[in-house]
């Protein structure tokens, strides 16, 4: 008898967080689950805390591999799931007892491709409660538009908020970059499923917590940022080469291009590169056929809040060094807002 849902965790040296992952996963409402734990050559008490917990619930299958990334180890988990559904969990983070249960009763109910809830980001000292500001709605794909769909970001692009349908990921062979190409697997993973998905619903209650911490690999320099963020726009392209509507997948396009390298340039300032480098990698990536279309597209785009408009217009007019520049002034803005007790801008 398949369980209801898979609940996929790769693990890799994060032991001073792992109970606490581990025991929000088995006192789940949902008793019908899997939890499918890849430790993907953990060298700190990874192994040991992973032992202790199989053996004290027959439910959590683990399963030790050399060192694939992230990627690589949800790949693992896919290849070994039996469940109707999936689910994703990051080990630093946690699920509340509900979660699954409610993910669960929702896609069955409205026989939804994607289930998703809203999340709670968690700091050391605070946390901010539904972050994507859900609604309880079903959406068809079809009658949205994927573009739409996509482009409004409410529940499209982060991986561990939702279900998805295993049928789906076996027939089309969905698998996630393990090969280091893109940062951003997430990303693309969903981009991937999302071609194949009818329906997607959603409920606003925050139902995981999303654990924000210091030293984490998503807070350190990568120098080779916007090359794996292009490549991701890339793999997408491909994947989508044959979709008949060509002008949702021109749209797809340049909000895809536009928040890749968005995030590459302010990846940059978090990490205190100047403005060389700023404008380098624009002139780079203006160097794709597509840049300077997918810029004046947002640049147009009502649905774009303004300030990232003005950012969009000077790269569509090839301004990289007056782009950085206004960028900068931007990023010391948000930075202040954030100091100063507030939400922060909007990205």
């Amino acid at each position: 008898m398949k369980p209801a849902v898979s609940i996929i965790v790769p693990v890799y040296n994060v032991a001073g967080y792992l109970p606490r992952c581990l025991d929000s996963l088995i006192g789940q409402t949902l008793s019908d689950i899997e939890i499918i734990v890849v430790d993907d050559g953990s060298t700190d008490r990874s192994a040991d805390i992973l032992a202790r917990y199989a053996e004290a619930d027959t439910r959590i299958r683990v399963i030790r591999q050399a060192n694939q990334g992230q990627g690589g180890a949800r790949n693992t988990g896919l290849d070994a799931a039996t469940g109707i559904y999936v689910g994703f969990v990051d080990a630093d983070d946690w699920a509340e007892p509900a979660m699954f249960e409610t993910l669960y009763r929702r896609a069955l109910e409205t026989d939804a491709d994607i289930c998703a809830c809203d999340y709670s980001l968690v700091y050391d000292r605070k946390a901010v409660p539904k972050a994507l500001g859900l609604t309880d709605r079903t959406v068809s794909i079809a009658e949205c538009g994927i573009d739409r769909y996509w482009l409004d970001k409410k529940f499209s692009v982060v991986l561990w908020n939702k279900l998805y349908k295993r049928s789906i990921i076996v027939d089309h062979d969905i698998r996630f970059d393990a090969h280091g190409e893109v940062f951003s697997e997430d990303v693309l993973f969903n981009l991937f499923y999302l071609l194949h998905t009818r329906i997607v619903t959603a409920v606003p209650a925050a139902l995981y917590n999303y654990y924000q911490r210091e030293g984490s690999l998503m807070h350190s320099f990568k120098p080779d940022y916007l090359q794996k963020e292009l490549a991701l726009v890339e793999k997408f392209r491909l994947y989508y080469e044959a979709y008949e509507d060509r002008e949702k997948t021109d749209k797809m396009t340049a909000g895809l291009l536009f928040d890749r390298v968005l995030d590459n340039s302010l990846h940059n300032l978090d990490n205190r590169s100047g403005l060389g480098r700023l404008r380098n990698d624009l002139r780079q990536a203006s160097r794709r056929a597509y840049f300077y279309d997918s810029m004046r597209r947002i640049a147009r785009d009502p649905g774009t809040w303004l300030p990232l408009r003005g950012f969009a217009l000077l790269n569509s007019r090839g301004l990289f060094l007056l782009s950085g520049i206004y960028l900068m002034a931007y990023h010391a803005a948000t930075r202040l807002k954030k100091r100063l007790g507030g939400p922060g801008l909007p990205a």
